[in-house]
This record gives structure tokens, sequence and C-alpha cells, in this order.
């Protein structure tokens, strides 16, 4: 019975030790906090850097990596929207519009205020995402899922992806 007690401690000992491994590491490991400026606007879509500051705000936090500051913080990020275009991306059978494709085009600056210079800038970066008609939504997905329809939706996803892109260029290395 004894070792069999042994080879159970054993066990959970290496996958207890295998689960708490990461590849993770911070390239900035002092940069703790960040701020994150409303977005000059050079498109016609007067509310977009607002929705910017939001989404991104919301994302940083779901992301837990960098505590969301208004003042005072590590890092600042600040960007401008260049510009804003929507297309459509596909047709139905009638030809009518089923799918619209929105593109937005920034440039963003992440400087570390702690050093005081600057870790990342682009001048051009085009992100975009795809969206469809909610009429045309299948039947068998729930409500939440709509805005993945909208165009709404396709903002998100494109400043989520944003998101992604400013943590992987300035805390994050693999």
């Amino acid at each position: 019975m004894k070792r069999y007690y042994w080879f159970i401690i054993i066990i959970c000992y290496y996958f207890c030790g295998c689960g708490a491994y990461s590849f993770y590491t911070r390239s900035n490991p002092h940069l703790k906090t960040v701020m994150i400026s409303e977005f000059e606007n050079d498109s016609e879509q007067y509310s977009l850097p607002e929705l910017i500051t939001t989404y991104l705000t919301e994302y940083f936090i779901a992301d837990n990596l960098l505590e969301v500051m208004g003042d005072n913080a590590d890092m600042d990020v600040t960007g401008t929207i260049i510009s804003y275009d929507k297309t459509v991306f596909s047709y139905d059978m009638q030809e009518e519009p089923k799918e619209w494709q929105i593109t937005i085009h920034f440039s963003i600056k992440v400087k570390d205020l702690v050093k005081d210079n600057t870790i990342w800038e682009t001048q051009d970066l085009t992100l975009r995402s795809i969206y469809g008609n909610p009429e045309n939504k299948p039947e068998d997905e729930s409500e939440n899922d709509i805005e993945v329809y909208t165009e709404m939706g396709a903002c998100r996803n494109i400043i989520d992806e944003l998101g992604d892109i400013i943590l992987s260029n300035t805390v994050e290395q693999w």
C-alpha cells in the first residue's frame, strides 16, 4: 500500500509542476500600468475615438496584464485614426449586400513613461473585420452572438486585435 501512496504523490507532484510552467515572459517588467489617451480622429466617424478608448480599456482590464489608470501610468497608448472604410464584402443571390468589411487605418505610439522613451510606434497599421447582415443570422445562434453580425461588433473585433498587437509589441515576449 505504501508503494501506491508514494507513486500517487510523485505523479501529483509531477503534474502540479508541469501545470505551473509557462513560456510567457515580460519584455518590460517595470511596466505595470497603462493609460489609454483618446485617439485623434482623421476619419468621418466622429464617435470612433470614444469607442476605441472604451473598448481598449475593457480589453486591458479583461487581459489583466496591466492595470488601467487615468494618470501616473507607466505606459501611455496614443494614436490617430487615419481612416475608416466600410465596403461591401459579398452579395447574396439577389445581388444584395450580404457582408461588409470594416477597415480602420491607425497610427499608434506607445510610450514608456518611466524611462521616457518610445517602446513601439507605427504610422500605418491597417486592421479589418467582416460582419454580416443580422437578418441572415442562423436560427441556432443566441441573441448574445448577434454582435458579430453588426458594424459595432466588427469594430469591437478590430479594437481587440489592436489590443493584442499593442501588448505583443510592448510588454509580451515569447
